[in-house]
């Protein structure tokens, strides 16, 4: 409202006059009306104690939304799968030890056992050759007689040896019918031995090509599933030379990627739970300041309705013009629109806070307000810095990828890399790739916090300001009021700020100070929110965890 509007609407003090206020007072004041009037102020001193049992505090509005958040249930439900993760790495690594140990005696035992069903066979085919020659493959005894026939030697000739020598006087065609018969037999019976190996050999034979095809499937599967592995590993890692490691290093590197991955996972629990926390919180100081803008407004209409109303009176019993009700009464009118964009806000910021809780939004909830100490509250900057390079969640990813990358690198020395190969010097480039994204990341976050902290300390100055530039706002007001009442005008820092110099004493100078009393509350109020809000984020950049 400029100037010439305010002259052409105002040029009359509303005053009323003492007679009225003392009749007022008058007949307010007798025995009856004081005891109404305790019972009255007992009353509502019982309202407002209900109202206060009623109130939503902050704390309460963190823990009901910790424990009914969405958010928080897929994190923890994340974290399960890290555990099972974890543990399904434990047994891989145990089953493809295992494997490998089997796989191992199971091929030295088949290739033992070809080489010998391969010198049987040899040896098979000799006696086989030297019988069907007639030799003997072996000693044989011929129990008949009571001789060993000599390995190597022909048969058919050392039977006739010992038969002519054990029947010197019996003629020769006796001597051959003896040795045509024992050597028959012979003959039958080591092939019936030599049969026997023969069947014993082919079986064998059968039951080392059955194993080597069952040994050569576990084979494939164990390759596979080791080349899975490694694949996982090259993935999470992000390898392109390591294609492959040996069995206990490989083994080894998985349970380390799956004991980083749960304990981050884990860590992160109270990390989220912590900035579920914080949004709730800057939810709930945001609702808050809306609750207490909305205060303001309310008294504002409050002020505007007794001007009114007084310019009103004064009007009706002719102790003022129509130009100061037309004032009272536009003011009044504006003090009631802003206060409805006002109730609009609040509702607004109430709902985001019942929607970052998880709580019914149809709920009608009030909030209690926090007292936070905003004049000797003071932080170590320095140690702030040390808690959040060693809290803060993206700290601790940055040391892990580190500890993960030297768990590599023992992986590519244990499995027979030279120095030379592409996999070490790979190896070797990705250790360093995460002491710099290390490096990059502490600075990051030093870089936050210090960010963090000046505002902080600038918001808590401001907030701290605020207060006294509401003392003397409010000092403003009554000086105006009085003014007003008794018609007296002189110039002010005020009035001529908003050049409105000439309007000293009127009703002008008292809406301009009401004005200024609001202004200045709703910027205090906005100021201690900001220290509020800059507070908790500078708290949650050094990594201070309340909520664990």
């Amino acid at each position: 409202m400029n100037k010439k509007m305010m002259a052409s609407l105002l040029i009359a003090s509303l005053t009323v006059s003492q007679t009225v206020y003392a009749t007022t007072t008058k007949n307010s004041l007798n025995a009856s009306s004081e005891t109404s009037a305790e019972n009255q102020i007992a009353s509502e001193v019982e309202e407002v104690n209900a109202e206060e049992e009623n109130l939503l505090t902050l704390n309460e509005a963190v823990s009901y939304g910790l424990e009914h958040s969405i958010l928080l249930e897929k994190i923890k439900n994340q974290a399960d799968i890290a555990k099972l993760v974890k543990d399904n790495a434990i047994d891989i690594r145990n089953d493809l030890i295992e494997a490998d140990l089997e796989l191992s005696n199971a091929y030295y035992l088949i290739d033992d056992g070809r080489d010998e069903i391969y010198d049987g066979e040899a040896q098979l085919d000799s006696a086989q050759t030297a019988l069907d020659n007639g030799i003997a493959p072996q000693d044989i005894p011929v129990a008949q007689l009571g001789i060993t026939i000599p390995a190597g030697s022909h048969i058919r000739s050392y039977l006739e040896n010992v038969v002519s020598m054990a029947y010197p006087d019996a003629p020769s065609a006796q001597v051959d019918a003896i040795v045509e018969g024992a050597y028959s037999q012979i003959i039958s019976t080591v092939q019936g031995i030599l049969d026997t190996n023969s069947d014993q050999l082919t079986s064998s034979k059968k039951k080392l090509e059955a194993s080597t095809q069952s040994y050569l499937s576990s084979k494939s599967q164990y390759d596979a599933a080791l080349q899975y592995a490694m694949s996982n590993v090259a993935n999470k890692l992000s390898t392109s030379t390591i294609s492959s490691l040996k069995t206990k290093p490989l083994t080894d590197l998985i349970i380390k990627m799956a004991d980083t991955q749960d304990e981050v996972t884990s860590y992160s629990i109270n990390i989220y739970k912590n900035k579920i926390a914080l949004l709730i919180q800057n939810s709930y100081y945001n609702a808050l300041k809306e609750q207490k803008l909305l205060e303001v407004k309310q008294k504002a209409v409050e002020r505007g309705k007794l001007q009114y109303e007084l310019a009103k009176a004064a009007y009706e019993v002719g102790a003022k013009s129509k130009d100061d009700l037309i004032l009272a009464k536009t003011y009044y009118d504006s003090t009631v629109m802003s206060e409805e964009l006002q109730l609009k806000d609040y509702n607004a910021a109430l709902l985001e806070l019942k929607t970052n809780m998880n709580m019914d939004l149809s709920k009608d909830i009030k909030l209690k307000e926090v007292d936070v100490v905003t004049d000797d509250e003071s932080f170590d900057l320095t140690q702030g810095i040390r808690s959040g390079l060693k809290s803060r969640l993206e700290m601790k990813m940055a040391e892990a990828q580190v500890d993960l990358y030297k768990y590599l690198m023992t992986a590519v020395d244990e499995s027979d890399y030279s120095s030379s190969s592409n996999q070490y010097k790979e190896s070797k480039l990705l250790q360093q790739k995460a002491d710099i994204e290390r490096s990059a990341t502490a600075l990051q976050v030093e870089s936050d916090i210090r960010t963090s902290y000046a505002t902080m300390t600038s918001m808590q100055k401001i907030a701290a300001k605020s207060k006294e530039l509401e003392a003397g706002a409010k000092e403003t007001v009554e000086i105006a009021k009085v003014k007003y009442e008794v018609g007296f005008g002189y110039d002010n820092a005020l009035l001529a700020q908003m050049n409105l110099e000439s309007m000293s004493g009127t009703l002008v100078e008292v809406i301009a100070a009401e004005e200024n009393l609001v202004s200045i509350q709703e910027k205090e109020i906005e100021a201690v929110n900001g220290y509020n809000l800059s507070r908790l984020k500078y708290l949650n950049d050094i990594g201070i965890l309340p909520y664990k």
